[in-house]
C-alpha cells in the first residue's frame, strides 16, 4: 500500500511522467514520425521493423579496436514521449558511446557492502552462465565495493550488459527540451542540477552539493533510497541521467556492474523482477532468458543498481506482496542497492530500515540561470539576463516557476517569442501550455485545418469524460486500447490529438503473441499525468455545476487531493463558480487546508468572495513547512496577512521547522525561505516547532514578538532546536503585556512541557507526556545555554519529584567534585546530586580506580539511581571491594560495561570483578589486541577472552594486529609482544594474525594451538610474510578433519595434503563470507574509530596488484 497523505506539499504542478518507456514499447504517430511508414530521421532503419531479423544483424557483440563503439539502435522501443520532467524531454537517436579499454577484467572478492582485497592472484569463479570461461584475475578494494566490471560475468553477462547501455544510450541520446521542439540535444546538454536535500537512515538531513553524492554520499550507504519530489521536479531526468552516466563509466557510478532502469508505470501484472527486466529491456532476438537474468541478480560478487522510476504510477503498488515491495523491504534480493522515484504524496509503507530519504526541492535562480545560458540562449548573456529579469519581475511567477518544468518551458516561450508572459496561477499557466500544443501544430496547417484545429481545441466533452473516468476509477487506468479510444473520441478529434503531441501512442508487446501473429499491440496514454488531470478537471466542473448528487461519495477516496490535487486546483481556476463547491468539498477530507490555500489562489474571484474564503481557510489550523515550495509559503502568509488586514482572527499558525529569526527592528517574523510576516495582530496562537534548525531566541526578540501579536493568546514552542531564555527577569516585562497573560509554552521533546510564568519570570512544569519517560542528555558539541537548559531541567524536575528515567552524559563527563556530591561538566558547569535520577549513562570516557570510586560516590547522593551504565569506556579491570558504598547494594544499583565488543558486563560488588551480564542480540563477541594498545586495553581483552571461554560464549574472530610474538612450547599459550599470554580458548571460532613474519616452526607451533581450540574453524593471516611450503607431516592431522580454513591474504588457502598454498574459487567464497560478517570494518573500527586514519587503513596497500 502506498501512503497518501492529504496535506503535504501540494503546490507543485508537474510530475515527470513515464520516463523511458518499455523495451517493447515505441512510440506512434508523432508528429516529426510522419505516419507509419516513415523512415525514422536519426536511424536509417523503417519504422515497422521485420520480427525475427537475426540479433547479430543489429547487435555487433564484439568490440571494436577503437575506443568508441557506434551503438545500434535497437530493433523496437527506442521512440518513445519521455515524461516532462523539468525538460519536457523526449530522447530519440543512438550515439557514438566511449567504451571501457580491453583491459583484462577483475574479480573482486565481495560480499555486500564491505569488500577485503584478499591481495593475491586467484582463479575466477566459473561464471553462471554456460560458456563462462576461466581467467586470472586481480582482487581489488575499491571504496568498499567491487570495481566496475570487476566480477566474472562469463559471456552472456557482458552480453547482458552491452544491451542494456545500448537500450540506455537510445533513450538518453537526443532529448526535446520542450515537447514540440523539434530540435534536440544530447542529456549531457539539457541536465541541470535540482536542489537535493538527503537525510541518510538514522542520520541528519543535509545538503547535497550533486546529484552524483547519491551513490558516494552518506546516504549512498543505504541499501534503498526513495527519491521524492513533487510533479515536474525532475525525478526521472535524475533516474536517466545516472542510467546515461554509468553508460559511459562516469566515476561515481564505475563500481556498478549491472544498472537496471524500469518505469513502475509499466510493469503492471509482472510477477517478478527478472520478468519485467526481459519484457522491458532484452532487445528482440536476445539470448537473454528470464533465468540467466535471475541468476545474475542473486549473485553478491555483482554490484546491482536498480533504478524504480515512478512509484506513484506504478500499477500494482496496492497489492500486497508485489515483488518491488519485497526488494524494498530486503525480503528480495537483500543485496542489491534500489533508488525509487516518487511523489511525495505517495511513500511506499514498506521498506527497508536502512534507507535513506532524498528529496528535490526544484530549482533556484542560479539553476534557472544556468539552463537557460546553456540551454535556451547558448551562451548569449544579454539574452539570458533579459530572461532571467521576467523570471524576477512577478513573484508569483518566479515561485511557480521554482518548479523546473514550469522555468524551462516559460523560458525557451519567452526566447522563441520575444514576448514578456504573465501568469498568476498555476491555472493561466497549464492553458498557456495546452495553448501551445495547439497553435505549434496550427501554424503547421492551412487555414482549413487551423479552423479543425480550433474547432477541436474548443470542444473535447469526450475527452474530458474519459480522463474523468480514468482518474476516479479503483486503480487509475493511464492507458487505453487504441481501438477503443478512437471508437469513443471520434477518428479525427483522435488524429489530432496524437498529431499535437496531448496524446501518445506506444506499441506494447501483445501478450498473446506467438499465439496470434502480430506480436504488438498499440495502447494510448497521455503525454504527461498531469494533462490528465487537465481534462479531468474541466469534467469535474460539469458535474459540480449541473448535478453535484451525480459525483460518487467517495469521490475524494477514488480522486484522493493528495495524489490528484491539481484536479481541484485547475477546477477552481477553470470556473469561479465551481470553486466554491470544490471547497467544500475538500473540507470533508482531513488535512487538506494547504490545498485549500492554493485552490483559493487560482479562483477568479471578486473581492467578496475572497474574504469569505479567506475567512474560512483561517479558522482552522494554518501551516507552513519547511518543505513547502515558495509558492505555497509565500501563498500562505498571503492568506494570513490579508486576514489580518481585514480584522479576521487566525485561529492558528503553524511554523514548522522553517522559523529562523525575529526581527526587532522591523517587527516581522523571518522564514528560512527569507519571506517575512509582519502584520500579525490578528494571530490568536503561534505554534513554531524546529527539528532541523538551531535557532536561539534572546529575552528581547521573545518580548518583541509578543507585542507585535497584539491579539495573541498562546505561543508554543516545540523541541529543543528553537531555545528560549532561561529566564525573563520581572521588570524587563511590559505591564500590558504582563495584563494580556499570555500562555507561553515549552516543549523540549524529552517528557515534559514548562510554561513562562509572567509573575516571577521563570519557567514551570506545566504537563508531562503521558507515553514518554523524562530524560536529559548532555553532549559536549552542544551550546553552553543548551546545556543551561538541561542542568534547569533536571533542576526543576528533581525538585518537583518528577521521575529523571535516565541522563545521558554523551563525552561530556570531566570528573566528580572531592565531596562526591556533583558531577563536573568539561564545560565547568555541574550537576548536583539528583533525587529522582533512575539511570546515568557515561561514554567515552577514561576513568581509572580513584574516579570509579568517586563516581560511586556521586550515586550514593541519587537514592533512586538503579543503574550505572558505562558505554565505550575504559575502566579499571578490577574494584576494590572495600571501597565500594555499601548502601549501593542495598539501593539495588547495577553498575554495567558495554565495551562496544559484543558482551556488556556487570560489576559484582562482593569482589569487584566484571561478570558477563549480557550479550547484544545485533552482535557477536568480536575481540582485537593490538601493539598500540594501552596496557589497561589489553589486560580487559584478555579478561573478555577468559570470561567468554568461561561461559561458553562463542568468540567469533580474535584479532591479533600486530600484537602476536610466538605460541609456548606446550602450545597451550599464545605470547604477545607485551609479554602478556592468551591460553586456549574453548569457544574461539577464527583466529586472525596481522602483520606478522612467521616461518615454518612457528606455523607449525600456531597450528598446534589451533588444535588446543576445538571450536575454531578459520585460521588467517592478514599482510603476514608466510613460509612458502610447509611440511604436511607436521600438520596436526585433526584440524583437516575438524575442517579448518588456513587463508594467508597474500597467498592463497592451505591445502594440507601437499602443504602448498592454492589459488582457488574457495579463497572468493570464504572471503565473501568474512566479509559479510563485516570482519575487516569492524577490526578498522575497533581500532581507529571513525578517525582518518581508519579511512587511511581501508585502502589498498601498495603492494597489492591493482
Amino acid at each position: 500500500m502506498a501512503t497518501k497523505s492529504g496535506d503535504q506539499n501540494l503546490d507543485t504542478p508537474f510530475e515527470e511522467e513515464g520516463a523511458p518507456t518499455q523495451g517493447v514499447k515505441r512510440e506512434r504517430g508523432h508528429p516529426e514520425a510522419g505516419n507509419e511508414a516513415t523512415v525514422d530521421r536519426d536511424h536509417d532503419e523503417p519504422s515497422k521493423k521485420k520480427v525475427g531479423a537475426p540479433a547479430s544483424s543489429m547487435y555487433p557483440m564484439t568490440p571494436t579496436s577503437s575506443s568508441l563503439m557506434p551503438i545500434a539502435p535497437e530493433p523496437i522501443g527506442h521512440h518513445l514521449n519521455l515524461p516532462m520532467g523539468y525538460g519536457a524531454m523526449l530522447p530519440s537517436g543512438g550515439r557514438m558511446q566511449p567504451m571501457d579499454s580491453m583491459a583484462q577484467p577483475r574479480v573482486n572478492i565481495a560480499g555486500s557492502n564491505n569488500v577485503v582485497n584478499i591481495g593475491c592472484h586467484v582463479q575466477s569463479a566459473t561464471s553462471i552462465f554456460p560458456g563462462g570461461v576461466r581467467s586470472q584475475h586481480s582482487a581489488s578494494l575499491v571504496g568498499g565495493v567491487p570495481s566496475h566490471h570487476s566480477a566474472s560475468l562469463g559471456e552472456k553477462g557482458k552480453q547482458f550488459i552491452q544491451q542494456l547501455k545500448r537500450k540506455y544510450s537510445t533513450l538518453t541520446g537526443k532529448v526535446r527540451p520542450i515537447p514540440f521542439s523539434k530540435e534536440k540535444r544530447t542529456i549531457e546538454e539539457v541536465f541541470t542540477e535540482v536542489g537535493i536535500k538527503g537525510r541518510p537512515a538514522n542520520g541528519k538531513e543535509t545538503t547535497l552539493s550533486s546529484y552524483r553524492e547519491l551513490i558516494t554520499g552518506p546516504t549512498g550507504q543505504s541499501r534503498v533510497q526513495i527519491i521524492e519530489g513533487e510533479p515536474g521536479y525532475g525525478k526521472s531526468m535524475l533516474s536517466l541521467r545516472l542510467a546515461h552516466d554509468w553508460c559511459i563509466d562516469e566515476p561515481h557510478v564505475k563500481n556498478i556492474d549491472i544498472l537496471i532502469y524500469l518505469n513502475l508505470r509499466q510493469l503492471g501484472g509482472m510477477k517478478s523482477i527478472h520478468e519485467a527486466i526481459v519484457k522491458c529491456l532484452r532487445p528482440l532476438g536476445s539470448s537473454i532468458s528470464e533465468s540467466d537474468v535471475e541468476q545474475l541478480l542473486l549473485r553478491e560478487d555483482i554490484k546491482t543498481l536498480i533504478l524504480f522510476d515512478a512509484y506513484d504510477e506504478y500499477p500494482d503498488k496496492d497489492i500486497k506482496g508485489n515483488f518491488v515491495s519485497q526488494i524494498l523491504g530486503g525480503n528480495l534480493l537483500p543485496h542489491i542497492s534500489v533508488l525509487l522515484t516518487t511523489r511525495s504524496s505517495c511513500i511506499p509503507e514498506e521498506f527497508d530500515g536502512r534507507t535513506g530519504r532524498i528529496k528535490l526541492t526544484g530549482f533556484n535562480e542560479r539553476a534557472r540561470r544556468e539552463y537557460v545560458h546553456k540551454v535556451v540562449t547558448r551562451g548569449d548573456d544579454e539574452a539570458t539576463n533579459k530572461i532571467i529579469t521576467q523570471f524576477n519581475t512577478n513573484s508569483i511567477l518566479g515561485d511557480i516557476c521554482q518548479v523546473p518544468l514550469f522555468s524551462v518551458i516559460y523560458a525557451h516561450s519567452v526566447h522563441e517569442t520575444g514576448r514578456d508572459i504573465d501568469f498568476s496561477s498555476v491555472t493561466t499557466f497549464f492553458e498557456y501550455l495546452v495553448c501551445c500544443f495547439h497553435v505549434h501544430a496550427e501554424n503547421k496547417g492551412t487555414e482549413e485545418e487551423r479552423a479543425e484545429f480550433q474547432k477541436f481545441r474548443d470542444n473535447h466533452d469526450e475527452l474530458d469524460e474519459l480522463s474523468y473516468e480514468a482518474l476516479s476509477a479503483e486503480n487509475q487506468q493511464l492507458t487505453w486500447d487504441e481501438e477503443i479510444t478512437v471508437t469513443k473520441l471520434g477518428k479525427e478529434f483522435y488524429k489530432r490529438h496524437v498529431d499535437i503531441g496531448i496524446l501518445v501512442e506506444e506499441e506494447v508487446l501483445n501478450s498473446s503473441y506467438p499465439k496470434q501473429p502480430n506480436p504488438y499491440k498499440v495502447e494510448v496514454r497521455f503525454f504527461h499525468k498531469l494533462l490528465t488531470e487537465w481534462y479531468a478537471a474541466h469534467h469535474l466542473v460539469k458535474l459540480l455545476m449541473s448535478s453535484p448528487s451525480s459525483l460518487p461519495e467517495n469521490i475524494l477516496d477514488l480522486m484522493h487531493p493528495s495524489d490528484l490535487q491539481h484536479v481541484y486546483r485547475f477546477a477552481c481556476g477553470l470556473d469561479p463558480l465551481a470553486a466554491p463547491r470544490v471547497l467544500d468539498l475538500l473540507r470533508l477530507k482531513e488535512d487538506c487546508n494547504s490545498l485549500a490555500v492554493l485552490c483559493a489562489l487560482e479562483q477568479k474571484d471578486t473581492a467578496s468572495d475572497v474574504l469569505d474564503t479567506v475567512c474560512d481557510l483561517v479558522s482552522r489550523d494554518v501551516r507552513i513547512r519547511r518543505d513547502d515550495s515558495r509558492l505555497l509559503q509565500r501563498t500562505t502568509l498571503e492568506l494570513v496577512q490579508r486576514a489580518c488586514e481585514h480584522g479576521i482572527p487566525v485561529s492558528c499558525l503553524r511554523l514548522e521547522s522553517c522559523f529562523r529569526r525575529f526581527d526587532v527592528t522591523n517587527s516581522c517574523i523571518v522564514l528560512e525561505s527569507d519571506f517575512r510576516l509582519a502584520n500579525m495582530k490578528h494571530l490568536k496562537v503561534l505554534h513554531m516547532t524546529g527539528w532541523y534548525t538551531d535557532v536561539e531566541i534572546t529575552r528581547d526578540k521573545l518580548l518583541g514578538l509578543l507585542q507585535t501579536c497584539e491579539g495573541l493568546t498562546e505561543l508554543w514552542v516545540d523541541f529543543d532546536s528553537i531555545l528560549l531564555p532561561l529566564s525573563i527577569p520581572p521588570e524587563t516585562i511590559p505591564p500590558a503585556l504582563r495584563r494580556r497573560n499570555i500562555n507561553i509554552l515549552y516543549d523540549r521533546g524529552n517528557g515534559l512541557v514548562y510554561r513562562l510564568s509572567f509573575d516571577h519570570g521563570q519557567w514551570e512544569i506545566h504537563d508531562q507526556h503521558a507515553d514518554q519517560s523524562f530524560y536529559v542528555e548532555i553532549d559536549q558539541g552542544q551550546s553552553q545555554l543548551e546545556q543551561e537548559w538541561c542542568l534547569q531541567e533536571l533542576k526543576m524536575a528533581a525538585e518537583a519529584g518528577v521521575t529523571i528515567c535516565a541522563l545521558l552524559l554523551g563525552v561530556s563527563f570531566n570528573t566528580v567534585a572531592d565531596n562526591g556530591q556533583s558531577i563536573i561538566l568539561t564545560s565547568g558547569l555541574t550537576i548536583p546530586g539528583l533525587p529522582t535520577l533512575q539511570e546515568l549513562y557515561i561514554e567515552e570516557t577514561n576513568i581509572n580506580q580513584e574516579m570509579f570510586i568517586k563516581i560511586l560516590s556521586y550515586v550514593k547522593e541519587c537514592p533512586q539511581m538503579t543503574w550505572l551504565h558505562f558505554v565505550d569506556s575504559q575502566l579499571p579491570g578490577v574494584v576494590d571491594p572495600e571501597q565500594i558504598p555499601s548502601q549501593l547494594k542495598q539501593q539495588g544499583l547495577e553498575v554495567l560495561y558495554d565495551r562496544r565488543s559484543g558482551l556488556v558486563y556487570r560489576l559484582s560488588f562482593d569482589h569487584g570483578q566484571w561478570e558477563i551480564h549480557d550479550q547484544r542480540a545485533d552482535s557477536s563477541l568480536n575481540v582485537s589486541i593490538d601493539q598500540s594498545d594501552s596496557q589497561l586495553e589489553q589486560e580487559w581483552c584478555l579478561q573478555e577472552l577468559k570470561m567468554a571461554a568461561e561461559a561458553g560464549v562463542k568468540i567469533h574472530v580474535l584479532s591479533l594486529v600486530d600484537s602476536f610474538n610466538t605460541v609456548a612450547d606446550n602450545s597451550q599459550l599464545i605470547t604477545l609482544t607485551s609479554g602478556r599470554t592468551i591460553p586456549v580458548l574453548q569457544t574461539l571460532l577464527q583466529l586472525d594474525i596481522w602483520e606478522t613474519d612467521i616461518n615454518q616452526e612457528m606455523f607449525i607451533k600456531i597450528l598446534s594451538y589451533v588444535k588446543e581450540c576445538p571450536q575454531m574453524t578459520t585460521l588467517l593471516f592478514w599482510d603476514s610474510q608466510m613460509p612458502d611450503v610447509v611440511d604436511p607431516e607436521q600438520i596436526p592431522s585433526q584440524l583437516e578433519q575438524r575442517g579448518l580454513k588456513v587463508h594467508s591474504w597474500k597467498h592463497g588457502y592451505l591445502d594440507f595434503e601437499t602443504g602448498r598454498w592454492k589459488l582457488s574459487d574457495r579463497v572468493a567464497k570464504i572471503s565473501s563470507r568474512i566479509v559479510v560478517k563485516g570482519l575487516y570494518q569492524r577490526i578498522l573500527s575497533t581500532n581507529f574509530g571513525g578517525s582518518e586514519e581508519t579511512r587511511q587503513a581501508q585502502e589498498v596497500p601498495p603492494e597489492v596488484d591493482g
